[in-house]
């Protein structure tokens, strides 16, 4: 792996492909985890699977806020790559750092604390609160872990290595087959710990995980150049990490927000609602994950060539990638339209629950084709450092649209469950074409340089 120029020359969709597909397969076994989470809390009662449905959006707070500060190292590390500044990419990773760490002990204490009046708000109540916290307290304290495993993916990444999240991830899953049944059931030593052990898994696949990242993040060519002494706070660094990642922290935020504001909805609709679209959620995370692969290329690609002015580059790696997400985002629109109950029935045996969960993922199949122009036109956007704009429209698309809508269809109107499978889905396309506009208006443009850059 070259620190120099690899990303701003070369062959584009391969270049793509190698990026991405380690990404996208990673992240399908870190979903597939989820998956192994949601079955066996399935295995232990249907409160189990409800504490998973409402955890989702608390345990995203945590996604975005690691997930959000790695983007905007990674989009900042690129662009320095892309210049010719090493010194300057170094310490920007060394600054990001830094900020995780403070961050994450900061969001550890505060969520713990916040969790159960969110539980309360969610519907919980009584015992059904402490049940919860006993899943989500681990995950909270692990904080610091998650955190560092995106900032050193960051840092990987934006040299154009994704290889270890990939080995990361697919070790992840499969220590976690292992580790839910042992810590939920007990056994060697361990009391039986129910679904506050599905936490405990999580947190120390985390842990292991930011340690395997760590040591291959040190031994890159990034790390070389970077010294002790980066490591200490620098108020410029850390407000250019904050101007560029809080924008995508808080747009995966809005994830968690408007989980919160969609599950208020549906949970006036019952325990069944719940589980349906817990299952249902996981499932829909399995469908886009190509997509995340490509989002990564996208950013990874348009960074470094944004600090190149390579704009001609910067076209090809958006129209490229979202040629890819439209064909893969259609066959799976399809497919999971089809088999919607097999995908259903699965995870549960309720006949209620796999009933609403088969409506939901057909309702939202039909808006899976617009996706692509949201993630790729975002990672563009975040590639040219205007992070602001896909903040504003997933703030809009996750919270602000939803709560208006259903709340004029659900509480003055008293429309049924399926008006809230279909107010998502109109948001969703939407929104994505608002995206692909913005791309339109704002990477900048420039003559067709020479080199191998077909597609």
């Amino acid at each position: 792996m070259s620190m120099g120029n690899a990303l701003t020359s070369g062959d584009i969709p391969a270049q793509i492909r190698r990026i991405g597909i380690p990404v996208g397969i990673g992240v399908l076994f870190n979903n597939l985890f989820q998956v192994v989470d949601t079955y066996f809390a399935g295995e232990i009662s249907r409160e189990a699977l409800a504490a998973l449905g409402l955890s989702f959006p608390i345990y995203f707070i945590i996604f975005g806020l690691g997930n959000g500060l790695g983007t905007g190292a990674s989009a900042l590390i690129g662009n320095a790559l892309g210049a010719g500044d090493k010194d300057g990419a170094a310490r920007m990773a060394a600054q990001g750092l830094t900020l995780t760490v403070v961050m994450s002990l900061a969001t550890a204490v505060v969520g713990i604390a916040v969790s159960p009046q969110l539980f309360a708000i969610l519907g919980a109540e009584g015992e059904g609160i402490a049940y919860n916290m006993s899943y989500i307290t681990p995950i909270f304290q692990a904080t610091t872990f998650f955190n560092l495993v995106f900032m050193f993916h960051a840092a990987l990444s934006a040299q154009g290595e994704t290889r270890p999240l990939r080995n990361f991830l697919f070790m992840g899953f499969l220590l976690n087959i292992f580790l839910d049944p042992w810590f939920i059931h007990g056994g060697f030593g361990l009391p039986a710990m129910g679904i506050g052990g599905v936490g405990i898994a999580t947190a120390l696949v985390q842990a292991i995980g930011s340690l395997y990242l760590g040591w291959r993040a040190v031994r890159s060519p990034l790390f070389s150049v970077l010294r002790l002494n980066m490591l200490r706070p620098n108020l410029r660094l850390i407000l250019q990490l904050a101007r560029q990642g809080a924008p995508p922290a808080l747009d995966l935020s809005t994830i968690s927000i408007g989980g919160f504001v969609v599950t208020y909805f549906i949970s006036r609709f019952g325990a069944d609602a719940v589980a349906a679209y817990a299952i249902a959620s996981r499932l829909d995370g399995l469908i886009w994950i190509p997509l995340v692969g490509l989002d990564v290329a996208t950013l990874v690609l348009v960074a470094q060539n944004n600090g190149a002015r390579r704009f001609d580059r910067m076209w090809q790696t958006y129209n490229t990638a979202l040629r890819y997400g439209l064909i893969l985002m259609t066959v799976s629109g399809i497919t999971v339209f089809v088999f919607a109950y097999d995908l259903i029935a699965f995870f549960a045996d309720d006949p209620a629950v796999i009933e609403i969960g088969v409506v939901y993922i057909r309702i939202g199949a039909l808006s899976l084709w617009s996706k692509p122009l949201g993630f790729i036109g975002f990672a563009a956007l975040r590639g040219i450092k205007r992070p602001m704009l896909p903040m504003i429209i997933s703030l809009t698309r996750m919270i602000a649209l939803p709560a208006v809508a259903l709340y004029l269809l659900i509480t003055l109107l008293g429309a049924g469950l399926e008006s809230i499978w279909w107010t998502i889905t109109s948001i969703t396309i939407g929104t994505g074409l608002l995206a692909h506009y913005c791309v339109h208006r704002l990477m900048p443009r420039g003559l067709l340089s020479a080199g191998p850059t077909r597609s």
